[in-house]
């Protein structure tokens, strides 16, 4: 990825400050030789920590600190959102703006409107996160946070969107003992994209994609269900298109 390409995916980013992470060691974009100047080009990973390193420092850490949250294993949340009647594409605007997000979608068929997952250094970020949501009334009450234990994401090529496929998260219930069991389980189902153990009141999270409701409806009344381990379930259906995701 180029500068200028780079430039444009992060709101407000100076060249001075990637040059001076270049200086300090922080990045080390591969150089690509032209006629009068070497070109830089940014891998993923160096556009993902420039990011990281510039929302810190925005928010006034020192760039040593901002690199040590950066530097440290990523915590994840899911989030349970009521917000404000018929309101919801305002809700998600704004959970659009926060850096901590890493996706969200309104949801249907349950008693919360919309899901976000969130990806933090520290799990007290979290909750400054959505701080800013209920300050700008984005919710109607404070989200219930559902915090990962562990993840599994079924590996594979780049995602696609096909408007014709159905997502949507499981909630599932099960003894504690049996939690990895399930985890593995669920990573053998090709319909479940991700699945998470987390802390709460429930305790496992899916991500599932399927190509129509009668498939939704098969993989939780007739895999989900039949799962011994498995206690109960809640389904969030995805608004296909009321969601967004981080590349």
């Amino acid at each position: 990825m180029e500068l200028k390409e780079l430039l444009a995916q992060v709101p407000g980013l100076e060249k001075r400050f990637v040059y001076y992470l270049e200086s300090l060691g922080y990045i080390q974009p591969r150089r690509v030789p032209k006629r009068r100047i070497a070109r830089r080009d940014y891998s993923e990973e160096d556009v993902r920590r420039i990011r990281d390193l510039w929302q810190y420092y925005q928010r006034g850490y020192s760039l040593q600190a901002a690199q040590e949250l950066v530097a440290r294993p990523r915590h994840r949340a899911y989030a349970l959102l009521a917000v404000p009647a018929h309101d919801g594409k305002a809700t998600l605007a704004a959970l659009e703006t926060l850096p901590e997000v890493r996706e969200a979608c309104l949801v249907y068929g349950a008693d919360v409107d919309a899901v976000a997952e969130l990806e933090v250094a520290a799990a007290s970020e979290v909750y400054e996160a959505l701080s800013r949501l209920v300050s700008r009334q984005a919710v109607v009450a404070a989200p219930l946070v559902l915090h990962v234990a562990r993840w599994v994401e079924r590996p594979g090529p780049a995602r696609q969107e096909k408007a014709s496929r159905m997502e949507a998260y499981v909630l599932l219930k099960t003894p504690a003992k049996h939690v990895e069991a399930v985890l593995a389980d669920l990573q053998a189902i090709p319909a479940v994209a991700e699945a998470s153990v987390i802390y709460g009141e429930t305790d496992i999270i899916a991500r599932v994609e399927v190509a129509n409701q009668n498939e939704l409806d098969a993989l939780i009344f007739h895999r989900l269900h039949e799962m011994p381990m498995v206690e109960s379930t809640r389904t969030f259906i995805v608004v296909r298109e009321l969601r967004w995701r981080r590349d």
